[in-house]
Formats: C-alpha cells, structure tokens, sequence
C-alpha cells in the first residue's frame, strides 16, 4: 500500500553534516557545526528546537530553509529532495527582515509580487493575513512607526502570505519585551491551529519551547547531534487554560534544564581549563 500524504513527512533530514572555514587563510581552522543529523518532522507539527550556544541550531534551520547547502546530507520536503529556497517554507527571522522603506502592506505583499500575483489578489491575500494578526489599522505605517512586537507580527504575515506549509522561525520572539512575547505566543498557536502549518521554532527559552511544542528537539553542544526528542502531550489549545501549571509541562521543563545543565557546566569546565 502506498503512503498517503499524511503519512509522508513534511520534512527528513537524512545525515545532515556542515563545516565552516573560519577565515581564507591557508592555516585556516575548519569548525564542524552539524555532525550526522537525523530527523522526522510529521506534517502539522510544531516542533521547538532547542540546545546550547554554538551547537548549529541556526545552521539547522538555514539548511532546511535551503539557505546554505549541507556538505553531506539530504533535505526532503514533502518527499521531494530539496537544495534550493521553495514556496512551501517561509523564514521567520528574529531581527524582522523588513523592508524599512516599505510600508506594512507593501512588506506584506512583497512575496506575493516577486511570485507575479495579480495585484488585487496579492493585496486582498496580504490584507487577510494582516487581520490575521490584527495590524489592519497600520496597514499604511512603516516599520519605523511601528513596535517591535507589531514588526514582528508584519514579518509573521509576510511569511502567512507565502501560502506556504511550513513556518522555519529562528526566535523569533527573542528581541521583544516579556509581556508583548506571551501575546504573540499565544498569537501564534491561534494561528497555527487555524492554519495547519508544520512549524520548525528555535528558541533559547525553556518555557516557549514547551508551551509550543507537539515535540522539543534537545541538541548537543557542538558538533550539532540529536541528542533527543522529546514528545510534549500537553492539551490543546494551550491559551485558555494554566499551562504552566500543569504537571507535564513541569516534568518536561525540569528534564530539560536538567539536560541542558549539563552540557553548559561541561562547556564552563572546557572554556576555564
């Protein structure tokens, strides 16, 4: 019997290997970021990646994006082998990626024009998206105008307006205030429930990493490993009742920093010998 769609991963990641050169130099020193990275990524899954500084999160999710190019290894999307950027992901930086000289709808839409929309599809496309994440009275502002959180929410419609499957969101919410971060959490999950879309999440944040998760990627500190994954079956939606309260995330949260622990006090060790 042939797999049905469902059955097929949104992405596999088949022994993902990346090394960096430092500088041109002829005694140039090579750091290996990736080391052997495997992994399943169901479609409709929000996964949260998390792990020690310097373990290759980033450089993870740039490979699966197709922004740079694994040195051995495979990237399938939807069963397809990938080596190039695609309409079925869209990129969510931390630092908003917008275009200062745009306004808001016209940062929005500006995906949809590269891809030849007819102009009053891409506005009316664009124009629910920024419903969607409640910036329609700010459609004529520009960044400048415009908080970090509410940026934030335009380079979330941005990438809603692709039309594609799968969000790669490297933390995207780590250059916002506490609170505004907990409304575009709960933002998010809203969405994303509405949506269906397969979610790949770094963070540096324990608590988001579990209260967005289906499963928490735990890498190694570098060379980049899977060094676990571990399943959050917390109900959902997660907005609309204590979640932190609650006795899984507790456990989940607690054998994380555990592990997490671990790996910084030997890095502190390494650093100070």
């Amino acid at each position: 019997m042939k797999d049905t769609v469902l059955d097929i991963p949104a992405i596999e990641l088949k022994g993902i290997r990346k090394t960096f050169t430092l500088s041109e130099d002829r005694d140039a020193k090579t750091v290996l970021a990736l080391d052997g990275v495997d992994l399943k990524i169901r479609q409709g899954e929000f996964l949260t990646i998390i792990g020690p500084s310097g373990c290759g999160k980033t450089t993870l999710l740039r490979i699966i994006a197709s922004l740079i190019l694994p040195d051995e290894g495979e990237v399938i999307v939807e069963g397809e082998p990938v080596r190039e950027p695609g309409i079925k992901r869209a990129m969510v930086f931390q630092t908003f990626g917008l275009f200062p000289w745009k306004s808001v709808i016209d940062n929005v839409i500006f995906p949809l024009m590269v891809r030849k929309f007819d102009a009053a599809e891409a506005r009316e496309i664009a124009m629910k998206h920024i419903r969607q994440v409640g910036l329609d009275k700010f459609v004529d502002a520009y960044p400048h105008q415009l908080s970090g959180g509410m940026q934030q929410r335009v380079g979330l419609a941005r990438a809603l307006s692709t039309g594609a499957d799968i969000l790669l969101m490297d933390e995207p919410f780590g250059a916002i205030d506490a609170q505004t971060r907990e409304l575009m959490q709960e933002e998010l999950m809203k969405i994303c429930q509405q949506e269906q879309k397969t979610v790949v999440f770094i963070t540096h944040d324990l608590d988001e990493a579990v209260l967005l998760a289906d499963r928490v990627l735990l890498m190694s500190r570098g060379p980049g490993r899977v060094r676990e994954v571990i399943d959050v079956d917390l109900p959902r939606p997660r907005f609309d009742y204590d979640v932190r309260g609650h006795e899984t995330f507790v456990k989940v949260r607690a054998h994380l920093w555990h592990e997490l622990r671990n790996d910084l006090v030997e890095q502190r060790a390494e650093e100070t010998s």
